[in-house]
């Protein structure tokens, strides 16, 4: 299901997080390569004060509605209660392809190298994720610290790296010393695609961080005004 997603370091790569039926139908009709399923969900839909209150019965839901409706490859994050231990990871990632998902994505550094290794062999895609990570705490690294991280998981396997939030520089370091397609959260600069959630591209959200902060000034926003004034 990999080679579905066209990963290819000469691809722009536009990644979109869905959360239902009609917003994974939107990453279709404008031409997304695939769809996350994210712990986001828990902030954005489910009103959870954070990403780490998210479990595996919560994606798993979303992943069944949202497979219903496209056939886009999906990425699903490994919730943060699944690293306790490699074999309860394991465990979650298989539930996670069983229901929907095609690639797994991974928060974390140094940490998630041998799981990463261990589910590559047993052909679960993975996709990792580095820089900022919502799941858990991490100190900000050197360029040459975060291109040393990605090598260390191409080589584990990995077939995608999600650059979170990283400067310009970490960005560049990181795409001169790996392969593998990189994908920007809130920096694409020297990267091969980009991924969001749906509400920030819409325009509805303030800001970088994943929180219910909306952009009273955004189109969709006075539209829906607009829509409930009219003949009022």
């Amino acid at each position: 299901m990999i080679n579905k997603l066209k990963v290819k370091k000469n691809n722009f790569l536009k990644i979109m997080s869905c959360y239902d039926a009609t917003s994974a139908t939107m990453a279709n009709l404008i031409g997304c390569d695939a769809i996350l399923v994210g712990d986001s969900i828990g902030i954005l839909n489910l009103g959870y004060k954070n990403t780490t209150d998210v479990n595996l019965k919560n994606l798993i839901e979303v992943l069944k509605i949202i497979k219903k409706v496209t056939s886009l490859p999906i990425i699903a994050d490994l919730p943060s209660h699944s690293l306790i231990n490699n074999q309860l990871a394991i465990s979650h990632a298989k539930k996670l392809i069983k229901y929907g998902a095609n690639i797994i994505k991974i928060e974390g550094h140094d940490e998630i190298s041998q799981l990463v290794a261990t589910l590559t062999k047993k052909n679960i895609d993975i996709c990792t994720h580095i820089g900022i990570t919502p799941q858990k705490y991490s100190t900000k690294k050197t360029p040459a610290e975060y291109a040393r991280i990605a090598r260390e998981h191409e080589c584990s396997g990995a077939k995608l790296i999600v650059l979170s939030k990283m400067s310009n520089a970490s960005n560049k370091k990181v795409s001169e010393n790996i392969s593998i397609p990189i994908v920007g959260y809130k920096n694409t600069n020297f990267c091969n695609g980009k991924v969001d959630v749906m509400y920030a591209a819409l325009g509805l959200l303030k800001g970088d961080e994943i929180k219910i902060n909306i952009n009273q000034q955004s189109t969709v926003f006075k539209q829906l005004i607009n829509f409930f004034q009219k003949n009022s």
